[in-house]
């Protein structure tokens, strides 16, 4: 085993305000059973251009099918419903603005986009799980779009479902909207959505990302009332937990009556909650007794998502879990000639292998590719393999999924070149 030298200060690589060190082996070792997979961004065309006709569209998901086998990946986490929306046929949900240069929901494509990527595929070995944010309405900022919430519903399909509600889309301190979590109509909704999925297309999971309450402030002057009447009995930051807690536990309940096996997983902000020890040691309250080494103050999904990731592990409401450990090992900020830690690529993976494997809940790593650049610890093109090394010495890491598929599509820069010579090589032993 190896110690890893600092890219950017002197010494080695460390686990959070500890003397250990952080090893890893010689080489990586690639599993033929090991998932390696991408996520394929489709909101604001991240990763997928607008095209002029259906063979542009299939042409450009043929050729993502072959920039993955040539990466020697076998698993594409497909946004599907990026803003209420769809890009697949569905009944319930309009065709995506993203699929067409005028931004205009439920213009068919002249193909079903997600049938035919799962052909594809399908053809060549890989398997694709449907990636959906439940509650985003749109990500954009009505306040300097110049629009208010109604106005902007209008402009959306007739078919939307936050059109046709618009009692049930609220908005948040960035001018954001979203769909009302506290909402049973809601949450029946996007049940609905799920099954459509998991019983007309060939998936292997559907999957869910990290937004879930907002990163935002929500703006709900009826939320205190809503708590009242759902859950009097609960303080604000529960009550927001129930009602994630609730949409999770109806998909799982529902997928058991799937018309064959769908897995359901998660992407969660790679912090759940931080360890208390750490708020102890500044003379604070808060964090968790079992919660991770970092910080504290750190975002937590726990906190600041109200996503319990923890309780479905333990509930088994869920197949896995995919962490976005989008952090360096050696991951610091100076000020004024002092360093200090903040939140390790390490730390995290160490504290997911634990809980996944208590939980018994299959773990993949989220990574960050998208984070490479010219400066700092991510202008290290060895960061990644050391990071994929470092995860073959945990026993319950299954796998990873990087984020985002244009980072593999091209190489913009010599830094990217070199990484991907790297990564090519050990993905392809």
């Amino acid at each position: 085993m190896n110690k890893i030298k600092c890219y950017t200060r002197d010494g080695f690589v460390n686990y959070y305000k500890s003397d250990e060190l952080v090893l890893v082996p010689d080489e990586y070792d690639i599993s033929k059973d090991e998932f390696r997979g991408v996520w394929f961004s489709t909101v604001e065309n991240i990763d997928f251009d607008p095209f002029e006709s259906s063979e542009d569209g299939m042409a450009y998901i043929d050729s993502v099918v072959e920039t993955l086998k040539k990466f020697n990946m076998n698993a594409c986490v497909f946004q599907v419903r990026p803003t209420n929306d769809a890009l697949y046929k569905s009944e319930i949900n309009p065709w995506s603005a993203y699929l067409n240069k005028d931004r205009i929901e439920d213009v068919d494509p002249g193909f079903d986009v997600l049938a035919y990527l799962i052909e594809k595929c399908k053809e060549n070995g890989i398997e694709v799980h449907a990636w959906m944010n439940p509650y985003r309405v749109t990500n954009r900022n009505l306040e300097k779009m110049g629009i208010s919430k109604l106005e902007f519903l209008e402009k959306l399909s007739e078919r939307n479902f936050a059109r046709m509600n618009p009692d049930l889309v609220l908005e948040t301190s960035e001018h954001h909207l979203i769909l009302d979590p506290a909402s049973v109509e809601v949450q029946d909704y996007l049940v609905k959505t799920v099954m459509e999925l998991a019983n007309n297309y060939d998936i292997k999971a559907v999957h869910i990302d990290d937004y879930f309450y907002p990163y935002d402030e929500l703006n709900d002057k009826d939320e205190d009332s809503k708590r009242m009447k759902i859950t009097p009995f609960l303080d604000l930051k529960t009550f927001r937990r129930f009602n994630v807690n609730e949409m999770i536990r109806k998909i799982h309940e529902a997928l058991k009556y799937a018309n064959k096996k769908v897995e359901f997983g998660i992407s969660p902000f790679a912090v759940y909650r931080t360890n208390s020890k750490f708020y102890e040691l500044e003379g604070k309250v808060g964090g968790w007794y079992r919660g991770s080494n970092n910080y504290a103050g750190s975002f937590e999904c726990y906190e600041g998502l109200y996503s319990d990731i923890y309780l479905w592990m333990k509930e088994g409401w869920i197949d896995y879990v995919c962490p976005q450990d989008y952090f360096a090992l050696d991951s610091y900020v100076e000020k004024e000639g002092k360093i200090t830690e903040t939140v390790k690529y390490a730390d995290v993976l160490r504290w997911w292998n634990e809980i996944s494997k208590e939980t018994k809940t299959r773990l993949y790593i989220g990574m960050p590719i998208y984070r490479i650049k010219e400066e700092g610890v991510w202008a290290n093109d060895e960061e990644l393999i050391n990071q994929l090394k470092l995860n073959n010495t945990y026993d319950h890491v299954s796998g990873f999924v990087m984020f985002t598929y244009r980072n593999f599509r091209e190489a913009k820069s010599e830094l990217m070149e070199r990484v991907h010579k790297k990564l090519l090589n050990v993905w392809n032993k």
